[in-house]
């Protein structure tokens, strides 16, 4: 059969993680829509707006935590009149909230509304991904090993770098390179491969017994669980 390298390698979502692409922009932007409204600050988050620069620059080395609960312990102390000037300011601004935010969303298709609806389904989904392999990466299960022809693109990365700015070109590149590659050249790559993954099969199932022991079933593949003997039932002392 055909070996195609590329499948995948370009596919924005095997290689650009959901956070890259995405950066900093709402889920409205993301979908391309303007930016909904922003809420007004609550009275404590004003607050912290403005004692928090001057506290960073009198306590440059103390963690971010530990500014935090020294603010929330200044709020507690804050006068009654300066809290109501804040939480004024807060209730003047709310109402200019509402009246905006109501106004975007009357002018929304349902179609936009859908998109974002989906939108947040993708970006919720790409978060429990990255937990599962937070997750997976603490409970030690093993790496699986490289396919052939990426061991030929990590090898041929460290003969000849891409250049910045045209990696796509250069992955085209060590692709055709790899497709001509003499049977007996590639074969070396393919054996190693075939090794490696020989012992990470071994080295998962050992895994995977040690997840079951353990109780971490959702980490452990379908077919595992299939293969896991019935506890086996206590012998009853015989009656005198």
């Amino acid at each position: 059969s055909v070996i195609t390298p590329l499948r995948g390698l370009l596919s924005t979502k095997s290689t650009v993680p959901l956070a890259h692409t995405m950066g900093t922009k709402s889920v409205e932007e993301r979908v391309g829509l303007p930016p909904k409204p922003k809420k007004p600050l609550t009275p404590y988050f004003r607050f912290m707006k403005e004692v928090r620069p001057k506290m960073m620059a009198e306590n440059s080395e103390m963690p971010v935590t530990e500014l935090i609960r020294n603010i929330a312990k200044q709020w507690k102390t804050v006068d009654e009149s300066r809290k109501k000037r804040y939480e004024e300011e807060f209730k003047k601004e709310q109402v200019a909230y509402l009246q905006k935010r109501t106004q975007y969303d009357s002018k929304l298709t349902d179609e936009q509304k859908e998109n974002i609806e989906l939108m947040k389904e993708t970006i919720a989904e790409a978060k429990e991904k990255k937990a599962l392999r937070k997750r997976l990466r603490d409970l030690g299960k093993p790496k699986k090993p490289s396919s052939p022809f990426l061991r030929f693109l990590n090898e041929e990365r460290v003969k000849k770098p891409h250049q910045e700015g045209n990696y796509k070109d250069w992955l085209n590149q060590v692709s055709a390179k790899w497709m001509s590659l003499p049977e007996k050249q590639k074969d070396s790559f393919i054996q190693v491969s075939h090794e490696e993954m020989l012992k990470y099969r071994a080295e998962l199932s050992k895994w995977e017994k040690s997840m079951i022991k353990l109780g971490h079933l959702d980490v452990v593949r379908h077919e595992a669980l299939l293969d896991v003997p019935p506890p086996k039932s206590r012998k009853r002392s015989a009656k005198p």
